[in-house]
This record gives structure tokens, C-alpha cells and sequence, in this order.
């Protein structure tokens, strides 16, 4: 019993050091790390393959280092455990793909939406007419703060959810341009690929820690019981892996992210609508802290937000949107918060949709 308590003990200080020196390395790095928002959609679209290109080249070579370091120094087939790590990985990944609609129902308080409310679910199905798929359900969720999300699985379905602080903050144009945001995610099945790719992390990190269990505790078993120091640095430096791994994915839920405010821009033919939108919500969270902690304490689904509810500028919920808009357009960003975040900052988001607004008349389809 005291030597799990040891080792609990030692796992727990080996991956606070790791953490720390991963948030150390990406702190000193980040303006370089973040950049600009993306200058077209061709370079949108570029950035998304060279970041799955990424993430998946790091995860072989993390599975080929954990197999030669399980065979060296264990009496394990390192290629088996690793395998069966991943498969581990894999069904916690499928688990939560097919069930969480159901959570995020009854943790967002989702109903259907009452009479009055009926225009909702006709934008929607207009939308997703146009964007080529087959109409989403419609609810509207029993929060306050102003918000929408997409989300579905195969057993659930598909799903588009707007808050009731969505509805009363916004006029019609807006919640149409928020709308077809929310409908681009499910056209770019983006629930299934952030959730495919997070599978990386999360396995990176199973394996890590098996191999810093396995140093703890001795190093396994068989004659190559000698050399336990080698196991726990190698899955130490797999540990780190998997943090940096999981930057790697809210980096490319970040471009998702600026791809279905392309699919709205696309779709309504209103990149100004969006942007409209995304500085009056911005501003909500800014002028209403309960708000955010509203949020906060319901962060399931924050993945799938419209808008991530961190904001730092000071401005009157009375101002002009328009003058809102060109006043964030200028805002400068903190590239750590960036970093660690699954949205890009709104400043950056607009300044992409006034790029894309420069091009639109030039582009039939995406």
C-alpha cells in the first residue's frame, strides 16, 4: 500500500514539473506560436492539413518510442501495450462522442422552441438546405448568457442550440449569421474531428503514464527489470508530448473555428452580419461577469461556442456595434491566453472576415 502511495506521490510531482515546463517553453515562445489570423481561405484551409499532418506524424513517433522503450527495459511486448492503450483511448474518445448530447440536453437545459420562437428552426432548415445537409434539430437552451453550439453523434443526431441570452441580445440578421456559423461546424463534421483528434492527447498521455507507473514501481518485470530511471524519463518526455499534443488541438479547433465563420460569411453573404454579432455578444460578456461564470460553470460544451467567454475590452453596452466592431478589430491579444484557448480572439476573427468580405464576390463554393 505505501509503495502505490510512493508512486502516486512521484506521479503527481513528475507531471506538475512537466506542466510546468511546458507552460514555461510556450509562454517564452507564444507571440511566435499563435501568429495572425489567417490571410485567405486557402491558407485556412493549409494550415488544417499541416496541423493534422502534425498531429499525427507526433503520435507515430510517440508510439514507436514507447514500444522500444516498453521492450528495452520490461518484459512487455512494448507494440501490444501500446496498442492497447490506444483502444483504451480510443473507447473513452466513443463514449463521450455518443453520448454527450444527452449530458449537454440536461446540463444546457435545452428544450424545443415555443411558439414565437418558430422562425428559429425555418432559418436553420433554410440553411442547412443551402449548405447541403439534412435540417439539424432546433432548441433553445435555459441560459442566460448569449450563445450557440452544434453537436450531435450518431445516435443522437444533429443539433443546433441557441440560449434564450442569444435571442434576446441579438436582432434577426445576427442570430441568422450565428446560425449559419453553428451550421458550418456541422457541414465541417467538426464534432467528429475534434473528437478524433483529441484521441492523440489523451492516448499520448495513457501511455505516458504507463511507463512512469512502470519506472516508479521498478521497472517491470523479466530480466530487464535493471534500468527504471530510463522509464520514467521516456514517459515523462511522452507526458510532455501529450500536453503539447492537446495545444496542437485547440490550435486546430481555433482554425475550425474561423472556418464556419467563412461557412456563415459564405452562406448569408453577410460577413458584417457575423461580425456585428460576435462584438455585441463580446461586449455582453465584458459589461455582465455572472455571465461569465455562467458560462464557466457549464463548460461542456464550451468547445462548440460561438464565442469563448474571456474578454478584456472596456466599452459601453450602449456604443455602436459598428464603432464596437472597428474598435476590436484594433484590440491587441495575449498570445498565451491564445494559446490555451479553444477560440480565437473575436479581434481576430473579425480582421478574417473583413479579408474574406474582400473576396467573397470571387467565391462560388468551399
Amino acid at each position: 500500500m505505501l509503495e502505490f502511495i510512493f508512486a502516486w506521490w512521484w506521479l503527481g510531482l513528475v507531471e506538475s514539473l512537466i506542466l510546468a515546463g511546458v507552460i514555461a517553453l510556450v509562454a517564452v515562445n507564444a507571440h511566435r506560436i499563435v501568429g495572425d489570423a489567417p490571410q485567405s481561405l486557402a491558407a485556412l484551409r493549409a494550415s488544417m492539413g499541416l496541423t493534422v499532418l502534425a498531429l499525427i506524424g507526433g503520435y507515430i513517433v510517440v508510439l514507436g518510442v514507447a514500444a522500444w522503450a516498453l521492450d528495452a527495459f520490461t518484459g512487455l511486448s512494448g507494440t501490444g501495450v501500446a496498442f492497447m492503450l490506444s483502444l483504451l483511448a480510443l473507447a473513452m474518445v466513443l463514449v463521450q462522442w455518443l453520448f454527450s448530447p444527452y449530458i449537454i440536453n440536461m446540463v444546457y437545459r435545452t428544450r424545443e422552441p415555443l411558439p414565437g420562437e418558430e422562425w428559429i428552426v425555418a432559418e436553420v432548415e433554410q440553411l442547412a438546405r443551402r449548405s447541403g445537409l439534412k435540417p439539424p434539430k432546433v432548441v433553445v437552451s435555459e441560459m442566460n448568457m448569449p450563445n450557440a453550439f452544434a453537436y450531435g453523434s450518431p445516435i443522437a443526431g444533429s443539433y443546433v442550440a441557441v440560449t434564450r441570452g442569444l435571442l434576446r441580445l441579438l436582432p434577426k440578421d445576427e442570430v441568422r449569421a450565428v446560425l449559419a456559423h453553428e451550421v458550418g461546424h456541422l457541414k465541417h463534421r467538426d464534432v467528429t474531428v475534434i473528437l478524433a483528434l483529441s484521441l492523440i492527447p489523451i492516448a499520448a498521455f495513457l501511455i505516458g503514464r504507463t511507463l512512469v507507473w512502470a519506472g516508479i514501481l521498478g521497472g517491470g518485470g523479466g530480466e530487464r527489470r535493471g534500468n527504471p530511471m530510463a522509464l520514467v524519463a521516456v514517459g515523462a518526455a511522452l507526458l510532455a508530448a501529450g500536453m503539447v499534443f492537446q495545444l496542437i488541438v485547440s490550435h486546430f479547433n481555433r482554425l475550425r473555428e474561423y472556418y464556419a465563420d467563412a461557412h456563415s460569411a459564405l452562406v448569408t453573404g453577410s460577413p458584417r452580419s457575423l461580425q456585428r454579432a460576435l462584438a455585441r455578444i463580446h461586449a455582453a460578456y465584458e459589461h455582465n461577469p455572472h455571465l461569465v461564470e455562467e458560462a464557466r460553470s457549464n463548460e461542456m460544451a464550451s468547445m462548440l461556442f460561438i464565442v469563448a467567454p474571456l474578454t478584456s475590452l472596456t466599452a459601453s453596452p450602449l456604443v455602436d456595434v459598428d464603432y464596437l466592431v472597428e474598435r476590436l478589430k484594433e484590440q491587441e491579444t495575449n498570445p498565451l491566453v491564445e494559446l490555451f484557448s479553444t477560440h480565437p480572439p473575436v479581434s481576430k476573427r473579425l480582421r478574417f472576415l473583413d479579408r474574406l468580405a474582400s473576396r467573397i464576390g470571387g467565391i462560388e463554393h468551399y
